[in-house]
Parts: C-alpha cells; structure tokens; sequence
C-alpha cells in the first residue's frame, strides 16, 4: 500500500481536469486528506466525491478565486480550520496570457494574470508556510512552464508572470529552509487533455494540416518522442512532496519527456 502521505494534509490549488486532479488522486491515494480549490463549486464537488469514494479519504472542496487575495487566505485558513493543518500545498491553477506582441499589449490585462499567477500564488504559499511552521515544516511545489525558460515571440504576459513567481519561490526556499519548508517547482511539458488538444486543433486549423500530424510532430521534439499525461506531473509533485525528497529545495524539475534539455 503507497502510504508515503498517511496523516498529512495536501491542498491542491487549481483542482480541475488533468494536472490538479491527478494531483488529488495521487496524493489521497498516497494517504493524505486533500482540499482541493478551483473557481467552479459543481466540478470542484464532483471530484471531491471521486477523491473520496476512490480513496477513502477526506476531501475538502473549498471553490476560490486565486487572483483574490482575501479569497487566497479564506482557502488556507479553511483548509486549516476544516482538516486540522496543511502538509503540503500544489499551485496548479494559473491564467494564460493569451499572444500579444508588448507593443499591443493591454496592461490592464497583465495586472490581472499577474495578480493571478504571482501575487496569488504567493499569497497562498506564505499563508500556508506560516502554519507549517508550527507543524514541524511541510512542502510547497509551484506548478510552472517551459514558457518560462523558452522565450517566444508574442508570449510575454504567460511567460514573465511564471517567470516572475519562480524567482519569488526560490527566494521562498531560502526563507523557508529554516522552517523545514522546502519549496519547488515542476515545469511540464506538452500535457495531454483537452487544452492540448485544443491548441492542436488550433494550429491544424490556420495550417490547414491535420490535428494529430501536428500533435506527432511536437512529440518529435522531445527527446523521448512522446507528451507527458497528467499523471507523470502529478507523481512529480509527488516526490517532491514526499520523504524521500527530503533534501531537495530550490529547483526546477522539468517532466517534459525532454523537450528542452540544458
């Protein structure tokens, strides 16, 4: 029996289809009660009842909006109050910043993926670092991008907010070590679900190519020649969150099936 979370407590930020609900399964499958938080209460719900009913394990569905701040500290504080402390904590929600080249750019809407993908993650992990505290240390992993190392024309807003909230969480590791927290981040790559397959469809339609040609062709960057699923970032996360990382803070793990290497 995987018993690496038995008696801890993980909140998974971001709660919805593909990374954030296999996050939930993986870590209530390793024994952990979870909260799981997104915008949307009926799917929230939902997987909440399939964490449960697959697992046997308490899990709390907590709906909240990460670009608010008030609502960022709400989830922690409910977290705590409901399920005793927080262990662990997963960022996954995030907002993308659409494509537009900075001379067109609407600062208006950078200030709200920003507050998103920043400040509220931020908020949410300091909030939560200050009960771990007291609890003898925990784990914090920041759910990031490739687009925060690959720099592409057009992608500025995604890629300097993930960029911006890698910089804060390395610094968190060094604040926090002392604590016992330790502070990471996993990089995916090209994710399969429904958002990657969108986006295929979405190049397919202005190339006039087919959506599973220019699926292939992306794997075929990769060294190992495939995407990543949900799954192989979820046991990622995992293993930073478990005993067995107990000595890694600080770093980046990249599970992208070796689409950039170096």
């Amino acid at each position: 029996m995987d018993a690496r979370f038995e008696g801890k407590v993980a909140l998974v930020v971001g709660a919805g289809a593909g990374i954030g609900r296999a996050c939930a399964m993986t870590f209530a499958a390793g024994g952990a009660d979870v909260a799981l938080a997104a915008r949307r209460p009926e799917p929230l719900q939902a997987l909440a009842a399939e964490v449960e009913a697959a697992h046997g394990h308490r899990a709390l569905a907590v709906p909240a909006d990460v670009s608010d701040l008030e609502q960022c500290r709400r989830l922690v504080a409910t977290t705590i109050e409901q399920l005793g402390r927080i262990d662990i904590v997963v960022n996954v929600a995030t907002l993308g910043g659409g494509q537009f080249r900075i001379d067109d750019l609407d600062l208006d809407f950078y200030r709200r993926v920003f507050e998103m993908n920043v400040l509220g993650v931020l908020e949410i992990s300091r909030s939560a670092a200050r009960s771990m505290r007291e609890t003898g240390g925990g784990a914090i992993i920041q759910i990031s991008s490739l687009a925060a190392t690959v720099m592409q024309p057009n992608m500025s807003v995604y890629s300097s907010t993930k960029r911006a909230m890698m910089v804060s969480s390395f610094t968190m590791a060094k604040e926090f070590g002392r604590d016992n927290i330790r502070v990471n981040i996993v990089s995916p790559g090209y994710t399969t679900g429904d958002d990657l397959d969108a986006m295929w469809a979405g190049i397919a339609a202005r190339s006039g190519a087919d959506p599973a040609e220019v699926s292939a062709k992306a794997a075929k960057g990769a060294a190992l020649r495939r995407h990543v699923d949900p799954v192989d970032i979820a046991e990622a996360v995992a293993f930073l969150a478990s005993p067995a990382a107990r000595n890694i803070t600080g770093v980046e793990l990249r599970v992208d099936a070796g689409q950039v290497i170096g």
